[in-house]
């Protein structure tokens, strides 16, 4: 499917990580076995039939795009009544950060052993950013189109900020635990969110000019922060 033809919707496969960004909780604590993703199958009914309605709802969402996917078309693509989304799902809205969750894949720079210097550990984010952003350079137009999603329906607008404040002081308090605060240009609760903003834009931008916004600009920025 290419994101933005008449009559399909955004790949859901490639929704911004601004939606469930674990990347920058996972830039802190490399050291440590990365969880299970929240909408992997693990086994048990509730389960299968969760994961199941993630898949039917970005297969619908992948011909009709976001607005025209109801719930009764979910349903129904998943052979299942309205009450089994209602029975996983408070509204449609958690149904599609359930989906993105389940889509986008984090970025997740090499392990750092202790006593990794914040400047080297910048470095490594860098260049897993900058990988990712040639990765992702084609399913940029899906991304950008669940944004504009958001920001047009107030009340996932609102989710995804209540979600990545609570990611935001999770991935503070790991950064706070694993780089000295000397080390960091600013409080721990400041930077999480400026290396979000900053891998977004990056990643946005290399898909639009990669001439410009090429690997080496990418790995200096993030250099730029130590």
């Amino acid at each position: 499917m290419v994101p933005g033809q008449r009559g399909q919707g955004p790949d859901l496969r490639c929704t911004p990580q601004s939606i469930v960004n674990r990347d920058i909780s996972l830039m802190a604590a490399r050291s440590k076995k990365p969880a299970t993703p929240p909408d992997t199958p693990t086994g048990g009914k509730r389960a299968r039939t969760r994961a199941s309605l993630i898949d039917a709802a970005a297969e619908v969402i992948g011909q009709k795009g976001l607005d025209r996917t109801s719930l009764e078309d979910i349903a129904a693509h998943a052979g299942m009544s309205r009450g089994a989304i209602y029975g996983n799902f408070r509204n449609k809205e958690e149904l599609f950060l359930a989906v993105a969750a389940s889509r986008w894949k984090p970025i997740i720079p090499p392990a750092s052993p202790p006593g990794t210097s914040f400047r080297k550990r910048m470095h490594l984010l860098g260049e897993s950013v900058a990988a990712a952003a040639a990765e992702r350079r084609t399913q940029a137009a899906g991304a950008i189109s669940f944004v504009l999603y958001a920001l047009t329906h107030e009340e996932l607008r609102l989710l995804l900020g209540r979600s990545n404040e609570d990611i935001y002081a999770m991935a503070a308090a790991r950064m706070r635990d694993s780089i000295p605060e000397r080390q960091m240009p600013m409080p721990a609760e400041q930077l999480v969110r400026v290396i979000h903003a900053m891998t977004e834009g990056l990643i946005t931008m290399h898909a639009l000019t990669p001439h410009l916004v090429t690997r080496e600009t990418i790995v200096a920025a993030f250099e730029a922060l130590a």
